[in-house]
């Protein structure tokens, strides 16, 4: 079940930092947001008969609070082919410096209750730009300066959206891969949304009342970042850092995911 590890991670590329002073900044909000998880399509070659599964993502801090936090969970039920029903709960929590400076990441899988894998370890920017990527038991990993961590990422992905530019490529490291993932980000015009039915818990902007952005973008394997995307992943980005109508595709089978719940935090609070 591997290929289903980045049903938590990708979700960190649905939260945008504070953006430039060009810029003029939304009101971001800090949240959790619950998705109800289910299978897409599927081609012929996929060996998945059903996906059913939660997947919660919680945000709090600021550059107030000299950075973020994030702690974000999914529990899926898979059925496969020729395995069954397969129970996967994965688990990252991390920490972004707001200014970039520094990732720390701890992520803990789950296979039918026992545990089957855990990451822990610390990225941090040198003077240089260069990123160094510390793991217990590990080389230290040199990442290119152009790597992002996911706020950075979404700061620019954002900016771009507000100044109508349509494309972004940048290198996104997470702390699910061993090493940075290139990335290229397509940013469809803002629209008006209808049939969002999410609880919404907590004082907040009103989902209905912004208009998203459609976003998708695809991943790459840094060995082959001109071939075809290991994972695609689409959703529509609000002003105020919330996501919905999620879709990841993993070329042969699509999981989507419907927001069902919002709560929103207090924004002074770290």
């Amino acid at each position: 079940m591997k290929r289903f590890e980045r049903l938590v991670p990708v979700i960190t590329a649905f939260f945008a930092a504070s953006l430039a002073p060009a810029i003029a900044a939304p009101a971001l909000q800090m949240h959790r947001a619950v998705y109800d998880l289910s299978l897409g399509h599927t081609q012929p070659v996929s060996d998945v008969t059903g996906v059913d599964g939660r997947m919660v993502v919680e945000w709090r801090g600021g550059p107030a609070c000299g950075g973020y936090t994030s702690l974000q969970r999914v529990v899926t039920k898979v059925g496969l082919v020729d395995q069954g029903v397969v129970s996967n709960d994965v688990r990252l929590s991390y920490w972004e410096a707001a200014d970039g400076s520094e990732f720390r990441f701890t992520r803990t899988e789950y296979t039918d209750g026992e545990l089957t894998d855990r990451q822990e370890g610390t990225a941090r920017r040198e003077k240089s730009g260069e990123i160094k990527v510390l793991r217990e038991g590990a080389e230290p990993l040199t990442m290119p300066s152009e790597t992002l961590f996911p706020m950075a990422y979404n700061r620019e992905l954002i900016e771009k959206a507000q100044a109508g530019q349509r494309v972004m490529s940048r290198p996104l490291f997470d702390g699910t891969e061993e090493s940075e993932n290139p990335t290229t980000a397509f940013i469809g015009k803002s629209l008006v949304t209808q049939g969002l039915d999410a609880k919404v818990e907590g004082k907040g902007s009103t989902l209905s009342a912004m208009k998203p952005w459609p976003v998708r973008i695809s991943y790459y394997d840094p060995a082959e970042q001109e071939g075809v995307p290991t994972f695609e992943m689409g959703y529509l980005l609000f002003p105020n850092g919330i996501s919905a109508t999620l879709s990841l595709d993993y070329l042969d089978v699509e999981v989507k995911g419907r927001l069902s719940e919002v709560t929103y935090f207090d924004p002074e609070g770290c």
